[in-house]
């Protein structure tokens, strides 16, 4: 593992000091650099819209300074704002591999969820624009970053996000269909049911592998099926590479729910997840451990793929 790297009270005189050297002589005919795509948030609030600027640092550590004074400065289209504004200051930032991990001020927690879920998919873009980092995990003065529900986001990646790009976040948008598995009355067969959401700010900027599970720890909506995994169950973080969904839970997944046998608990999440297109096998971690053994049944460094012989 690559040596963690951590800037913090330097970061801000680095930013300054990029901020004059970059920002005061910065003319169109004068683009040399990377390229870059930075997201900004536009003044109604509703959309992010991509700026290119070029980067003049040489190296991650640089670059990374770079975007994070881009995402606290106006743009020059006075149609958008800052996306990182309203007092909310960058208090850390760390590059560990290939993962930045940048901890906000308290401000953050104050933004209006919509708002919320904006900045956190300008910030991730933005920095994933960046060769080299391909992650990002945001924290409130070094506490994880939590949803509406009280899970923790985790490690994010730009493609988690549902691109809603130029597109208002409106209830009566769109419309998204997920097909869940939940189980039979006798808790050792599945049951497979289609759920619509609405493409708004429930789902916005949120992977769709999250919605999922979020979906199936909340439960059924009928009478007719019945849960698969026990409603206290925190989402610690999901990720997916290569068609692979990694999912770290808390302990509280570890608790059976009423009579539901441990094979419909698992491919209840398995086949949720396989009905995305772009996933084709789950591996589980309970409190970041994926090497010890689920009920006593299933090694957690198993690769689960799609199982429908459970399913009515």
């Amino acid at each position: 593992m690559k040596r963690k790297k951590v800037w913090h009270a330097a970061l801000w005189l680095c930013i300054l000091l990029f901020s004059a050297v970059s920002f005061t002589g910065c003319k169109k005919e004068a683009q040399q650099g990377t390229p870059i795509d930075i997201s900004y948030i536009n003044k109604n609030e509703t959309k992010l819209v991509k700026e290119k600027h070029f980067l003049e640092g040489s190296d991650t550590k640089e670059q990374i300074v770079e975007v994070l004074t881009l995402l606290c400065s106006v743009p020059d289209n006075k149609e958008l704002r800052a996306t990182l504004t309203s007092g909310i200051n960058v208090v850390t930032y760390a590059l560990e591999g290939e993962q930045v991990t940048v901890s906000l001020g308290e401000k953050y927690k104050e933004l209006p969820r919509t708002t919320e879920v904006l900045t956190r998919a300008a910030v991730v873009r933005s920095l994933t624009a960046i060769e080299g980092v391909n992650c990002v995990m945001i924290t409130i003065n070094g506490e994880p970053l939590a949803d509406v529900s009280g899970n923790a986001v985790g490690v994010m990646t730009a493609d988690m996000f549902v691109d809603n790009a130029g597109t208002k976040i409106k209830e009566e948008d769109t419309k998204v269909t997920l097909r869940l598995y939940f189980a039979n009355e006798q808790g050792d067969g599945l049951i497979a049911v289609n759920r619509e959401l609405s493409h708004n700010a429930d789902i916005s900027n949120v992977s769709m592998e999250k919605v999922v599970l979020e979906q199936l720890i909340k439960g059924p909506a009928n009478d007719e099926t019945f849960p698969t995994i026990n409603p206290d169950t925190k989402i610690v973080s999901v990720t997916v590479k290569d068609g692979v969904c990694y999912i770290n839970f808390d302990s509280a997944f570890e608790t059976a729910i009423n009579n539901v046998t441990t094979d419909v608990t698992i491919y209840s999440i398995v086949n949720s997840l396989s009905e995305l297109s772009n996933i084709n096998k789950v591996q589980f971690s309970i409190e970041g451990d994926g090497d010890s053994r689920f009920r006593d049944k299933y090694d957690l460094s198993t690769v689960f793929e799609r199982n429908l012989s459970l399913a009515d």
